[in-house]
């Protein structure tokens, strides 16, 4: 007489077992591909950070491995804030303007997006260029690359940064190419 209820109350709990299971699963999944995202943009702050404070070219890819989100809706933009409050809640310092690198992707199965921030520590009066100083002297077009404007949405893929600030210039400029992968 018992036992329907017994294998009742066991099938239940199972239930919740496997919920519950599938739930940690899936934060497990989340937290890793986080992880992998937080470690590509920290590589990508560098490099632009290094192009900016030494005037130099960088190449490198962005590609995060693509286990929790669409890649073709996946994007980076490295956004200028001109408010004081804004920069101080995103970057360790005081500043009235302030550059953020972006990652946003939309979550599969309807989870929402993810948004990941890195705030630069670079001069407040950086100019990114696309215009023809960026394809002079440059033999990146010939091997596929196009100056595109970081403002904008920029897609996953391979990347140039290249300083091209004038001797005597004060303030950095760079120009950013992008080649599919």
């Amino acid at each position: 007489m018992s036992a329907p209820f017994e294998l009742l109350v066991a099938i239940i709990i199972m239930g919740f077992v496997v919920i519950i299971g599938s739930q940690m699963l899936t934060a497990s999944q989340n937290q890793i591909c986080r992880s992998g995202i937080d470690k590509e943009l920290t590589e990508f702050k560098s490099f632009l950070e290094d192009t900016t404070q030494k005037k130099s070219t960088n190449k490198f890819t962005f590609i995060p491995e693509d286990i929790c989100f669409n890649t073709s809706q996946a994007t980076i933009r490295i956004a200028k804030y001109a408010d004081t409050k804004i920069c101080a809640s995103k970057c360790p310092f005081s500043a009235g303007s302030c550059f953020v690198l972006m990652f946003s992707a939309n979550l599969p199965n309807n989870q929402g997006g993810m948004l990941i921030e890195k705030c630069l520590n670079i001069p407040e009066y950086t100019n990114f260029t696309t215009s023809d100083e960026c394809n002079t002297g440059s033999d990146l077009s010939s091997k596929g690359y196009k100056p595109i404007n970081p403002g904008d949405d920029l897609p996953l893929g391979q990347y140039v940064l290249k300083s091209v600030s004038l001797i005597g210039q004060s303030y950095p400029s760079i120009c950013v190419f992008y080649q599919k992968s």
